[in-house]
Parts: C-alpha cells; sequence; structure tokens
C-alpha cells in the first residue's frame, strides 16, 4: 500500500511541517529497526527510551518522512511533520492511510480488568452461529478467518491495528470484535476506530504501575465511553453495553451519553441473570430481557464465566443477534487458553488461569473451591515491574481460599524475585500453610506431588502465556506444558 504523505495527513493539525508532502510512503514504522524505503517513522517517546533519538537511524535507513513533536537533527533530508502529540497523530494517520477501515465494519470493543478475553471470544462463536464471522482482536491473539497472529499487547497500536481491521475488509468479514485495554485508550492506540458497539464488564485494582493511580486508571476505561477527554474520535454513534452490577459500570451507565443497554448478573437492570447450575461439567443460567427469559449453557464453570456469558448475551442483543445463534454460540465454546484451564490428572486435576489481580484471583479460587472434592492448593507469584501494592493483597486471598499456598515466581523481569516474594509474604498470616519456592517449574511439581485423590491444584497468574520473563529475557515456559509433566511423574510412580 502506497499513499502520498499529503493524503494521509489530511486534517492533521501540525505545528510545522519541513520538506515536500509529496513523497511516497509505503509503511508505519514505530521502531527504527524496521524501517524500510518510503517509511514513515513515528518518534513516539516512551518510559524507556524516546524515539526521537532513532530519527536519524530511521532517516539513513530510508524512511520518506518522520513524524514528531520537535524538529529534529538528521543526516539526510527527510519531510518532517511536527505535531503536539505524535501519538494521537498516529492514530489518525494510521487511519488514513488504511482508508479508515473501521467505518466498513461493525466495531465491538470490550473493555473492563476481567473477562475481556473470555467475552470476546463468546461473542465471536455467537456471530459465527449466525453466520456472521467475525474477526478479533485481543490478549490470545490477532485472529483473522484461520490465520492467528500473536502481538505484545492486548491492543495493538495503531498502525497495526488499522492494518489488521483493512485485511479484515479485505478478508469478507464486516464484524470486528477486540479488547480494548487501558493501554490502548491512554495512548491513543484505538483513536479514530469508529466502534458501532462498547462494553463494559468490571473495574478493580491493575495496572498502576502505568495509570499512576487508580482515578486515572478509571478515567482511562471511561474515555471508551465518550466520558472525560472529547478530543477523542472514537465513533459518533456508539452505544453501550454496561455491568451495572459493578460500581463503577453504575457510574458509566449514569454519565455515558450514548444508548446503553445494562446488565447485571446479581441485581436490576435491562439484561437480568440468575445461575441456575454450577457444575464440574459447566454453567447454565436464565436470562431474562424484555419479559422473556432465555436459558443459556456454557461448557466453561464458575460464577465468573456466567457474568462473561451474560456480558455476550447483552453485546449480541444490542447487535441484533437472535436468541437461538445466542444459545448455540455460547453452547459451542468449549475452552478458551488459559482462562480456567482445566488439566486432567490421575485422581485430581488442575486448573491454569490468567488471574494476576486480586479480584481474579479470588474469583478463581472462590469458583474452584465450590467444586473442590478434596484440597485445593494454590501456586501464584506476581509479575516484576508492575504494581507492587497489590501483593500483599493477593497472599491475603490465597491464604483465605486455598488449603496451601506455594509462593513462586512469575514474570519477575528487572526485579528481583526474593523481593516479590517477601511482598506476597506480608499478606500470608501465621496460621496459612505455605512454601516458598522461587523456581516456577520446581513450585508446580511440588504442588503436584503434595496433592492427593480428589484434590485440584491452581497454578495462577500466567495463563496461555508460553514464556517467563527473567530480567530483558524471555525464556520458553508453558504452566500447562510443566503441570502434564508433572502428572505424568505422579502416573509413572503409581504404574
Amino acid at each position: 500500500m502506497s499513499k502520498k504523505l499529503r493524503e494521509i495527513i489530511g486534517e492533521l493539525k501540525t505545528r510545522r511541517i519541513i520538506g515536500s508532502t509529496e513523497v511516497t510512503v509505503d509503511s508505519l514504522v514505530t521502531d527504527s529497526r524496521k524501517v524500510t524505503g518510503n517509511s514513515l517513522f513515528a518518534c513516539i517517546g516512551g518510559s524507556r527510551v524516546d524515539g526521537h533519538e532513532f530519527a536519524d537511524q530511521a532517516t539513513r535507513a530510508g524512511a520518506a518522512a518522520l513524524l514528531c513533536e520537535r524538529p529534529v537533527d538528521v543526516d539526510g533530508v527527510v519531510t518532517q511533520v511536527v505535531v503536539e502529540d505524535v501519538r494521537r497523530a498516529l492514530a489518525l494517520v494510521s487511519s488514513r492511510f488504511y482508508g479508515n477501515p473501521s467505518s466498513e465494519l461493525k466495531v465491538v470493543g470490550v473493555t473492563g480488568t476481567n473477562g475481556k478475553t473470555t467475552t470476546v471470544h463468546y461473542v465471536r462463536f455467537i456471530l459465527e452461529a449466525w453466520g456472521r464471522p467475525a474477526g478479533i482482536m485481543g490478549t490470545l491473539g490477532h485472529r483473522i478467518k484461520d490465520s492467528v497472529k500473536q502481538g505484545p499487547f492486548t491492543t495493538p497500536a495503531a498502525p497495526e491495528l488499522q492494518g489488521y481491521m483493512r485485511r479484515m475488509v479485505e478478508q469478507g468479514l464486516r464484524y470486528c470484535i477486540m479488547e480494548v485495554s487501558s493501554h490502548g485508550l491512554a495512548l491513543s492506540r484505538v483513536d479514530h476506530v469508529n466502534f458501532d458497539l462498547v462494553a463494559f464488564t468490571n473495574l478493580t485494582r491493575d495496572h498502576l504501575d502505568f495509570h499512576g493511580t487508580w482515578a486515572s486508571y478509571r478515567a482511562a476505561k471511561m474515555l471508551l465511553f465518550g466520558i472525560g477527554d472529547k478530543g477523542r474520535s472514537l465513533g459518533e454513534n456508539r452505544r453501550a453495553v454496561v455491568n451495572v452490577g459493578d460500581e463503577t459500570g453504575r457510574e458509566i451507565a449514569d454519565l455515558t451519553p450514548f444508548p446503553t443497554l445494562t446488565y447485571n448478573l446479581t441485581g436490576e437492570a435491562d439484561v437480568q441473570g440468575r445461575i441456575s447450575e454450577l457444575s464440574e461439567t459447566g454453567t447454565s443460567l436464565d436470562v431474562a430481557y424484555k419479559g422473556k427469559m432465555v436459558a443459556l449453557h456454557t461448557k466453561l464453570r464458575g460464577r465468573m464465566n456466567a457474568e462473561n456469558v451474560l456480558a455476550a448475551f447483552a453485546i449480541a442483543t444490542a447487535l441484533g443477534v437472535e436468541n437461538k445463534a445466542i444459545q448455540a454460540g455460547i453452547a459451542n465454546l468449549k475452552a478458551v487458553p488459559g482462562r480456567m484451564e482445566f488439566i486432567e490428572g490421575p485422581g485430581r486435576r488442575a486448573v491454569v488461569d490468567y488471574a494476576h489481580t486480586p479480584d481474579a484471583l479470588e474469583r478463581l479460587l472462590d469458583d474452584v473451591r465450590q467444586i473442590s472434592k478434596g484440597k485445593l492448593i494454590c501456586v501464584f507469584g506476581c509479575g516484576g515491574d508492575r504494581d507492587p501494592g497489590k501483593r500483599p493483597e493477593m497472599g491475603v486471598i490465597a491464604g483465605r481460599f486455598a488449603d496451601i499456598v506455594i509462593v513462586t515466581s512469575d514474570n519477575p523481569r528487572t526485579e528481583d524475585p526474593l523481593k516479590i516474594i517477601e511482598e506476597i509474604e506480608k499478606g500470608l498470616v501465621p496460621d496459612v500453610r505455605y512454601e516458598v519456592i522461587p523456581d516456577r517449574s520446581e513450585a508446580i511439581h511440588r504442588a503436584v506431588t503434595l496433592s492427593a485423590r480428589d484434590d485440584i491444584i491452581v497454578v495462577a497468574g500466567k495463563g496461555h502465556e508460553g514464556y517467563q520473563i527473567i530480567g530483558d529475557t524471555r525464556i520458553h515456559f508453558d504452566d500447562r506444558e510443566v503441570v502434564n509433566r508433572a502428572f505424568g511423574v505422579i502416573a509413572d510412580a503409581k504404574a
């Protein structure tokens, strides 16, 4: 794809343009190492590096233009488009470069602390049952038909996001269902996406290492619902689906200027749910909407998945999907990788889950406790270079629900794993039975060794992730693989 620079900057408010806007742009790049001839290089400032420092490298690699917040000295001739905010400008430029693809799709954005991934997958399966397959973007990868590409972010950077949507259009898809992270909102990744429907699941403590305060985190989520910063372009005709069983959700429902459909698993709302069965084989609930009752069943277990089902029902209803397709789609989803994923072992089971916040861990352990016939053994840690305040909170929760707690490493990154563990231990009261095993593989094997028939081992924090980040190095590590190996050792010992 090629366009003249003047075409893609369009109505962009600039401070200054140095050079010609008649240059041809073939790609949009935020990493100077990926610049090729005729790239537009966006000089984005980050917490560790400033893209302006790599402008000369990008120019020497053949960049046709720079998008920057101040003029830069470079060795060579290159057009410089100087703007007030590169991230916001890049979102507009990306949309124009790819021909505003969101205007050719029905775009649904799901935000919240927990439940985004599962809800998005439920909606995908519902739309497939309705005969309208959708592309998805989120934590488990970005799917266009049978192609799935993994990315570093739940919500991709603007050039990648707009590029994915253009490919969805080219492949005949008419729906895009995406997880919208607080980072994606705060960093303008989703600016100039024409959302048709936006949904809110819940809000609990997370990402305070990035946002700084609860208020800032909360404010970022509210942007998707037209609350707060009025400078964003996220779709003028958005409709909202909001969980009013959540305190922040109730405030969003009161403040959003958009038509809203509310849902609630425990109280009054437009869409009301009641769990009729929680079992080892799945979850059933009755949903009341406009005086009619709809029975839904999912193979996914637990109360938290019942809430995700209700969110998906409300979203699908707002999209006009018929009830039969909703029921079929929800029934068709058998599992979501790393989301309360059960692994069968010799006379016992393990649950691998992405739960890495206090609320998510509490919901997970509460659900597992209700179906466990034996002991509940919990293996977990906390990520390094992330919000340290949640560490003792998660220790308290693990000690309250589990019979045995094994504290280990998650992704320590550049922090000392033992320091992270010490902070978790502050929440473990003296009468809690727990062990500290920093090596995550050893910790999982120890949990399996301690287990007996009918016990359930919960391995929390990493879920679908197939890696562990130690220092600045990413190594292969998959909780599910380690659990299966440990179960194999137990089975061999019993043979």
